[in-house]
Order: C-alpha cells, then structure tokens, then sequence
C-alpha cells in the first residue's frame, strides 16, 4: 500500500484494482474447463494413435524377424506378398515354385489396415501402391544366408507414416514420422 502525503491518511491500493469483484463468473469457469476439456480430448486421441503405431511398428518388426530366422533356418528361400487385403508368407523352390505357405506367430495387424495407405519401394526404385497390387510375386525375398531383397513398407496412419525398412542384411527398423 502507498499513502498520500499532505492529506488525510487514505490507503492507495498499488495495483489500482478495485476490490469490489471478488472470484470468477460461471461463464468464465465454463470458458476455461471447455478449453482443458478440448485439449485434453486432443492429447488422448494423439496418444491413442501413437500407440497404435506403436503396436504395429512392433508386430511389424517380430514378423520380419522371424521370417529371416526361419528362411536360415529351414535353409529355404521365403517371399513375403501382400496386397490391399492380406499377406503371407510361403517358401519358394529353385524354379520360383511355391512348396508351402508358412504360419508366422508374430503375424502383423495387416487386416486391420485395409483402410489405410500402404506403399512399398523396392531397392531398384519401383513403387508399388498396394491398393492397385495384383501381381502373384514375392515383395521381398529372404534367403537362407540372412540376407534379403529389402524394401521399404509406408503406411500411413492418423497423420503418421510408419516407415518400415527391410535391409538387405536382413535387419528390420521402423520409424514413425508425422506428415
């Protein structure tokens, strides 16, 4: 508090606010829980996509892997296809034969995807949107020595891309970038 010099002596408040209007208005409480209610709404539905990506990138990650381990082991060359819908995995022989098709326990959530975009890029540069795909080849071929063909899966989900490198060493990343 200040005081005046020279005249009675009256209490000046320093901020010059006045204390008659003490609290917040309804309005103004409603204003602001609408506000933290928007956002918060916001955060939990970009949580929950990243999650799912999250999901995926791992299922993703497991299956390649196992597929790389089992073409080393079984000593057999495997194809990885996929289209809009589904995909799967078989052993090819010597003439590019199928012999069987292979059950993988780690088997991604490609059934879930149908409504997104998928791309996949071969290392030679060609681009395959999966949703015009209906050729009856391998993607990717991996090989009994650990290598493989390689590749590059984009799907794009809820503002992500989750990008998934197939090296030809046989080493699987996979990294999400927002778009």
């Amino acid at each position: 508090m200040a005081w005046r010099v020279g005249q009675e002596m009256t209490p000046i408040l320093v901020t010059g606010c006045n204390n008659s209007n003490k609290g917040f208005t309804l309005i103004e409480i409603l204003v602001v829980l609408i506000i933290i209610s928007i956002a918060s709404s916001f955060i939990f539905i970009n949580l929950s996509s990243i999650e799912s990506v999250s999901k995926n990138q791992s299922s993703f990650n497991k299956s390649f892997n196992y597929i790389s381990e089992e073409s080393i082991i079984t000593g057999s060359i495997i194809g990885w296809h996929a289209n809009s819908d589904k995909e799967f995995f078989y052993s090819i022989d010597s003439d590019n034969q199928i012999i069987s098709n292979i059950k993988n326990p780690y088997q991604s959530n490609w059934e879930n995807l149908k409504s997104y975009k998928k791309t996949f890029k071969s290392p030679n540069g060609l681009e395959i949107d999966f949703d015009l795909y209906e050729e009856n080849i391998p993607l990717i071929l991996f090989y009994p020595s650990g290598e493989s063909s390689g590749g590059v899966i984009n799907i794009f989900l809820n503002g992500y891309i989750q990008k998934i490198e197939i090296n030809s060493n046989g080493k699987v990343t996979s990294k999400n970038i927002t778009y």
